[in-house]
């Protein structure tokens, strides 16, 4: 149960660092 929350939690970081280093690959 706790897993998932911080499996969301890693997504949610991975998807904002995604979004902040896609301007500089673009």
């Amino acid at each position: 149960m706790f897993i998932a929350l911080l499996i969301l939690c890693i997504a949610v970081f991975g998807y904002l660092l995604h979004v902040l280093v896609k301007p500089e690959k673009y």
